[in-house]
Parts: C-alpha cells; sequence; structure tokens
C-alpha cells in the first residue's frame, strides 16, 4: 500500500499557489460549452476551506474566435462584461502574472497541443499531460500504433484517406474520425450498405478516419492509472464498467452528453450517462466487479500505454474485453477537470485512501505540477537540443509504503 504525501519546504508545497484555470474553445461552441461547464464544476467543488487557504484562482476563458478574457469567476456575466484581449494582449498579461501552475480545461484540437504549449513557452506548468503528448493521443491511429509496438493489444484495423475508399476490414467495423473527441462522427458498419453514410458522417470531423475491427461485446471498461513520486503510474484506481447492451453495443456522443436539436450541450440536463431516465445502456458502475485475472490484464495494458504514449501525471483509458475475456484498448483520454464529478475523480473517491480523496488529490497535483516550472534558460548552455534539467525547485511528491 502506498500513501501520496508531501514533502516541505519549498513554494510548490507551504505557500499558497497562484492557479490559471484555462477554458473555453476558439473554434467549437460545442467544446467551448463543455469546457467551461467543467471547469464551473471543478470550481463549485473547489470551495472547501483548504483549497480556498493553499490556492488563489485565475480563469483564462477563450472565447469562440479566438477573443481571450481573464475573470476572478465564472459567472456568465463576468465573461460577457470582461474586456475581450486578442493574443498577443493577453499572453502579454499573462506572463507577467507569472502564475505558478496552469489547469487546462479546453477539449478542442487547438485546446489540447496549441494552447498547451503556450503555457510550457511562457513557463507556467501544467497539471497532466504536455501538449506533445495530447497531439499524439488524439490521432486515433497514432495512439493505436505507438501503443501496439509498446504489447498493448488494440483492435486490428486501418486507415482512410477518402469517402471513396473501400476498407480492407471485415464487416462489422466501427468508422472514427482519426482527430476527433467525445465519440463524434463514430458508427459500427455491419454490412456493405450502410458504408457509404457511415463513411461520409466520419469524415465530416477530419480527414482521415479509423477503420477497425469491431470487437463484440463482452464489457467495456475504463481504467485510470496515477503516478506516483518517481514518475510511475503506480497506482491503479477503481475501473468503471459502462452498461452497455447487444441492442447499443457501444457509446455515441449523445451517450455522453446531452444536447438540444441544434447539436450543443443541454446545459439543463449535459450529463447523459446515469441520468435518471436514462436508458439501461446509458448507465455505468463504480467500481466494476472485476476479477483478479482482468484486473492484472487491464492494470498491465494501462501501465504500458501510459509510458508509451507518454502520459504524465494520470491517464484513462477506454477497453473493450470481449467474450473470451480479451483486452483491446479503444482511446486514450487523459484529461480531468478536477471536479467532484470528473471521471478520475469519481473513480479515486471509491477507494479507502485519504490521499486519493477529493480535493486531496487534486492539491497534490497542483503542487507537483508548480513543482515542475522551470528556470529561464541558460545561454551558456554549448550542446544538446533540450535545456539542462530546469526545474526551480527539488521539492516533489513522495511515496512511502505502510
Amino acid at each position: 500500500d502506498f500513501r501520496l504525501i508531501s514533502q516541505p519546504p519549498c513554494r510548490a508545497m507551504v505557500a499558497s499557489l497562484r492557479v490559471l484555470h484555462v477554458a473555453g474553445s476558439p473554434v467549437s461552441q460545442y467544446y467551448s460549452m463543455i469546457s467551461v461547464h467543467y471547469a464551473r464544476q471543478m470550481l463549485a467543488s473547489s470551495s472547501d476551506e483548504a483549497t480556498k487557504a493553499s490556492f488563489e484562482f485565475t480563469f483564462a476563458v477563450v472565447l469562440p474566435g479566438g477573443a481571450w478574457c481573464i475573470v476572478p469567476d465564472l459567472d456568465q456575466g463576468t465573461i460577457d462584461d470582461a474586456p475581450k484581449l486578442e493574443h498577443g494582449a493577453a499572453l502579454s498579461t499573462l506572463a507577467a502574472s507569472d502564475f505558478d501552475v496552469c489547469v487546462p480545461h479546453m477539449f478542442c484540437w487547438p485546446g489540447y497541443t496549441q494552447y498547451r504549449s503556450i503555457f510550457a513557452l511562457i513557463g507556467v506548468p501544467l497539471v497532466g499531460n504536455t501538449a506533445e503528448c495530447m497531439a499524439l493521443i488524439t490521432d486515433k491511429q497514432q495512439t493505436k500504433a505507438v501503443a501496439a509496438a509498446a504489447g498493448v493489444p488494440v483492435p486490428p484495423g486501418e486507415l482512410l484517406h477518402s469517402p471513396d475508399q473501400t476498407p480492407t476490414v471485415g464487416y462489422p467495423f466501427v468508422l472514427k474520425p482519426c482527430c476527433e473527441d467525445n465519440s463524434m462522427g463514430i458508427s459500427k458498419v455491419e454490412e456493405a450498405g450502410e458504408l457509404r453514410a457511415s463513411l461520409v458522417e466520419a469524415f465530416k470531423f477530419d480527414s482521415k478516419v479509423v477503420c477497425e475491427k469491431f470487437i463484440p461485446l463482452g464489457r467495456e471498461i475504463r481504467v485510470a492509472v496515477v503516478e506516483d513520486e518517481a514518475g510511475e503510474p503506480s497506482i491503479l484506481l477503481p475501473a468503471t464498467e459502462y452498461l452497455l447492451t447487444p441492442e447499443h453495443p457501444m457509446r455515441t456522443s449523445t451517450d455522453k452528453i446531452s444536447v438540444t436539436e441544434e447539436g450543443l450541450p443541454d446545459a439543463d440536463k449535459f450529463f447523459a450517462t446515469n441520468r435518471e431516465e436514462a436508458p439501461d445502456f446509458r448507465r455505468s458502475v463504480c467500481p466494476a466487479p472485476l476479477d483478479d485475472a482482468l484486473t492484472a490484464k487491464l492494470g498491465e495494458a494501462a501501465r504500458r500505454a501510459h509510458k508509451a504514449l507518454r502520459c504524465r501525471d494520470f491517464s484513462i483509458f477506454d477497453f473493450r474485453v470481449d467474450p473470451e475475456g480479451e483486452v483491446y484498448m479503444l482511446e486514450c483520454q487523459p484529461v480531468c477537470s478536477f471536479a467532484r464529478e470528473s471521471a478520475m475523480i469519481g473513480m479515486a473517491s471509491k477507494t479507502d485512501r485519504p490521499e486519493l480523496q477529493h480535493p486531496q488529490l487534486f492539491h497534490t497535483m497542483l503542487r507537483r505540477a508548480a513543482a515542475r516550472k522551470p528556470k529561464p534558460f541558460d545561454a551558456s548552455q554549448k550542446l544538446g537540443m533540450k535545456a539542462a534539467a530546469r526545474s526551480t525547485s527539488p521539492c516533489s511528491i513522495v511515496t512511502t509504503a505502510t
């Protein structure tokens, strides 16, 4: 058994940390609404005295179209009334503010990649995964290739480049936009008569589409791992099982987020899973009832994938378990807004370990990231593509055996 504890003294451990939360989307109303909703849930979950005493929150909201606003809270009136900044002014303001740590809440492609890299450039360390990692895991075909090379089982398949291309994978198969999130554009194709419409739908979202063998439904399991102080993904959280049915054997976007007639998130309902009126196939259970053998398979695959994909701090994976008990990694989704409702926080809450409960795990992640704050570049370095180790402090989150 292991515990995550703080090792003082250093600023990341003993001082009030200035935390920047970045939410919104420059490219999509859908992802902007999801992002701000999750960030608001985080804020509502962080009103306890321990959090308020140790962390000062500021919010940078990126609006559809690309304008920024920097605000003290996420009330819609505050966002509407705040000055709207172009990139240059916003980045100058953020860089001058010298935040200790940044929590990314953005879920669109630029939010996963370009906006995360901005904060690396201005020296504000991120909680969670780097822009390079997110660019890799958002490309489903590359994710599968890297994970498979590390020994992680994945469904066989191929990459399609045109809606006129005929897949060589045998029916039934699944079509997925290569770089898209939240199961948008995904469909199961049973026979040739369904192919054209499914291809057209998938290619609406990306110029490349993954075609992969449909894994017969045994079970669908979500697994999360958390790193220890050495950066090892040693902590396997209780898993979540999605209770899919033979009639509805895979999750679609509307199984996750409730939407309006316009296809935008329904603010009054939002989460589709486990709503009171939800059908059986939109329900989940945590902890999932797993035997030791299946737990070991899933844990081994998740840890291998975490390392191969160069995830950091934590990672989340969706696995398919076929009727014979073989596991296949479907997706890597290493994001968390650290609200009580967040998938990983809900999984951690099912343990009996105080250090994994909310908000302690959130605090650990914030302090761990803050300890990565880099020093300025060293002009005297003569060789090497990368800067030498630049951490401002040797402090870390350590793991002690109990």
